[in-house]
């Protein structure tokens, strides 16, 4: 009897080590599976806020685009908020109150002092207006006459957009921007930047006169009306007279200056300013059907020729201030020709971009007489050529940037003691670092 009960009581401790091995083995198994499932949410989470990080990033990095697109949707969609006698009165309150609100914070963003010593720099501003001015606008005018000999099917206002485009100065700050973030001479982007916004009010009426004449490319009643005291009066009031005042408060009153573009982000006000301008553009066209006589052909060739023009400026402004030479012997006159990478990149930003800030202003005052609407579709190959010469530009300055980086650490090296005065090869590391760097 007693036998029998130890034997049950046996068996039933086995029962429950077992049970209770299972009941431990379930719950280390749900233990193991909750751990994977948190990992698998940290990772996840992880992934999501990375993905979330880089949005933000590139986000931040190209706003005024999204802005650009953002403006462009609200224009088609509620075109009668923005157009001429609009809703907003936007022919005084944007054509007029923006582009004065551009011009003044650039001449508030300009060092002065940094103006008159870059200024004496004739040979480099020589060569950046003389591609701005003349290299760009000549080789997309041979362009157009070759389309129109070919018989390319584009529509007449693609052919007088180029040229309209390509008449127009250097932008008015993503180029000093670019320079800057590339390591190049940001000081002879800035002045070119003012100088050619302030020649453009001269040049670029005076382009369009030029280029106004050939009726194969303006045919009779598309030409616009080239008054030059009608264009001086409005462009001066709105572009140079502005310009003076920041540059004149900036002489006064430098230090709460700088302080306040600090605080109020005096970039982004003027990038706000332009995205309102080209809202107002595009509310015109719209409103007016202006933009539906426009096909994907012509779309396509304005983004190919852009997207041509600006790299082959590009290469052409490098090639001049740099004057490639085969071989190691450099002829005299070429070597003392020649502008430091420096400066090339600067040259490069200033005679290859365009400006939209001036670009509308100009189409405004020389079509003020005819339908609105044409202003928008006129002001297309600009605007995408400030889109494309942004997306490019932004790529090209990391490569410039080491570009420039080779020439400083080259210079290093020739001016380095230890070059002209070679060391043993066992100098300890720490006394070559201080040598070179003296």
């Amino acid at each position: 009897m007693s036998t029998t009960a130890t034997t049950t009581v046996r068996h039933e401790d086995e029962a429950a080590s077992k049970h209770s091995e299972t009941v431990i083995s379930l719950q280390g198994h749900e233990s193991s599976n909750e751990s994977q499932q948190n990992t698998a949410t940290d990772n996840s989470q992880k992934k999501w806020r990375r993905l979330w990080n880089q949005f933000l990033h590139y986000l931040k990095q190209y706003w005024f685009l999204v802005g650009l697109g953002t403006v462009i949707g609200l224009a088609w969609a509620f075109p009668q908020v923005g157009k001429s006698n609009g809703a907003i009165e936007a022919q005084y309150t944007v054509k007029w109150g923006a582009v004065i609100v551009i011009f003044l914070l650039s001449g508030l963003g300009l060092e002065v002092k940094v103006m008159l010593h870059t200024i004496l720099r004739w040979r480099l501003h020589l060569l950046v207006q003389t591609m701005n001015f003349i290299f760009m606008p000549f080789i997309v005018y041979g362009i157009v006459r070759f389309f129109l000999a070919v018989g390319a099917d584009l529509d007449m206002s693609v052919y007088q957009g180029f040229m309209i485009a390509f008449s127009t100065s250097t932008t008015v700050s993503s180029n000093a921007v670019m320079t800057r973030n590339a390591n190049g001479n940001d000081s002879a982007a800035l002045v070119n930047a003012a100088l050619g916004n302030i020649l453009g009010i001269f040049v670029s009426p005076a382009l369009m006169t030029v280029f106004g004449d050939d009726t194969n490319v303006f045919t009779p009643g598309t030409r616009g009306t080239v008054d030059y005291l009608s264009v001086l009066k409005t462009l001066g009031l709105t572009v140079l007279l502005p310009l003076v005042v920041g540059q004149v408060i900036r002489y006064f009153f430098p230090r709460q200056v700088k302080y306040l573009a600090a605080k109020l982000h005096f970039s982004i006000i003027n990038s706000l300013a332009l995205l309102c301008m080209v809202w107002s553009v595009f509310c015109d066209g719209v409103a007016s059907n202006a933009f539906h006589k426009m096909s994907g052909v012509d779309i396509v060739a304005i983004i190919g020729v852009d997207i041509f023009m600006y790299l082959l400026g590009c290469s052409a402004c490098i090639a001049v201030a740099r004057v490639p030479w085969p071989g190691k012997s450099t002829p005299d006159l070429v070597r003392k020709w020649r502008f430091s990478r420096q400066d090339a990149v600067a040259i490069m930003y200033c005679g290859a971009t365009k400006t939209v800030s001036l670009g509308i202003p100009l189409i405004n005052v020389l079509y003020a007489d005819k339908d609105m609407g044409i202003v928008g579709v006129l002001s297309l190959p600009l605007l995408l050529y400030h889109i494309i010469q942004l997306f490019i530009g932004n790529f090209q300055v990391p490569f410039l940037k080491r570009w420039i980086e080779k020439t400083l650490d080259e210079y290093d090296q020739d001016q380095s003691p230890l070059a002209s005065n070679p060391e043993p090869s066992s100098l300890p590391m720490a006394t070559t670092r201080r040598r070179t760097a003296a």
